[in-house]
């Protein structure tokens, strides 16, 4: 039987034991007692080279036996995909110059993400990184629905992958073209992957809940991280750019509201990975102790635990972040 259990946060980092589920506003987690002194750094700019790589491992690793094993598997490919076609970049020496250095200096002046979507729209190599991950993909096992998602983009005009993509940007994926959104997703990450690397962490400034302060992008989820100098530190992952951002723990990530957030596991489920909610605006996101578990990623470890998306759904909650390689 599987049992739905809540966790109290001010005692985030102990060894919580399973309780009865109760109401959402009988914990009141105080902040103060995280334990987290000294400054930590604002964001941590994304590592391409490794990204797609780690995760890819990481999604088979939690493959076998699971429920979701198939599209475990299938994400795993399209990392690995990823993996390639940012090795590819790399050694081509892709994005040498800043198509819009001038604008995206004065989006960081007056507090603006400094990648929009006129990176991708000004941006050449992005058809040839999406080709380039159709390409490097091996779908021999995957259903006929997703090859012929992958064979419809190949076709698909210049025109009609950009507009995909600025829509897959701006959050806005058209559900009669899920499938095809999955490969343009990414080829967006590796894409702006790239760019966000380059960019300078000290310059970035945040922008508003739940946004990313490299692209505008929303969170995939939460992660406790062990890294000096943050450990214990709470940041959010871009699910385009993979950037990490600094997020006080124990504050909703959507509305900013601290009092009715509380967390919540499952038995079946990682101890390491629970869901944040707030009573506030009734949201959720993933929260993540990757400081307890270092191989946790936000991406796959998101996916493997969506019978947390279940149960808390019942609830009334609603998901605050997104992941571009599971929409549902």
């Amino acid at each position: 039987m599987v049992r739905f259990f809540k966790r109290g946060s001010a005692k985030d980092d102990a060894e919580p034991a399973p309780v009865a589920k109760k109401s959402f506003d009988e914990i009141k987690p105080d902040p103060d007692k995280i334990g987290i002194s000294g400054s930590v750094p604002f964001v941590r700019l994304p590592e391409p080279g490794s990204l797609f790589k780690a995760r890819a491992e990481r999604l088979l690793a939690l493959a076998p036996g699971h429920t979701l094993e198939a599209y475990l598997r299938l994400v795993a490919e399209i990392a690995r995909a990823q993996a390639v076609v940012e090795a590819e970049r790399a050694a081509a020496g892709w994005d040498v110059t800043d198509p819009d250095e001038a604008g995206r200096a004065l989006r960081v002046e007056h507090g603006m993400p400094p990648l929009s979507r006129h990176v991708i729209e000004a941006d050449p190599s992005f058809h040839a990184c999406l080709d380039g991950l159709l390409d490097a993909l091996d779908l021999s096992a995957a259903p006929e629905q997703v090859r012929a998602a992958r064979d419809g983009l190949r076709a698909a005009s210049k025109e009609d992958r950009l507009d995909l993509a600025v829509q897959v940007f701006e959050g806005a994926i058209p559900v009669e073209r899920v499938a095809e959104c999955l490969f343009v997703s990414a080829a967006l990450q590796v894409c702006l992957a790239r760019r966000a690397a380059r960019l300078d962490a000290k310059a970035l400034k945040p922008v508003a809940d739940g946004v990313c302060p490299c692209c505008g992008g929303a969170p995939t989820a939460s992660v406790v991280v062990s890294w000096t100098p943050a450990d214990k530190a709470r940041y959010l992952s871009c699910s385009l750019c993979g950037t990490l951002w600094n997020h006080v723990r124990i504050r909703c990530t959507a509305c900013g509201d601290g009092e009715g957030v509380s967390y919540y596991g499952l038995d079946e489920v990682a101890k390491d990975v629970q869901v944040e909610t707030c009573t506030a605006c009734h949201s959720y996101l993933k929260h993540l102790h990757q400081h307890r578990t270092p191989d946790l990623d936000p991406v796959a470890d998101d996916i493997a635990s969506y019978g947390l998306d279940l149960k808390i759904a019942e609830e009334g909650f609603r998901r605050a972040g997104l992941n571009l390689l599971f929409v549902v």
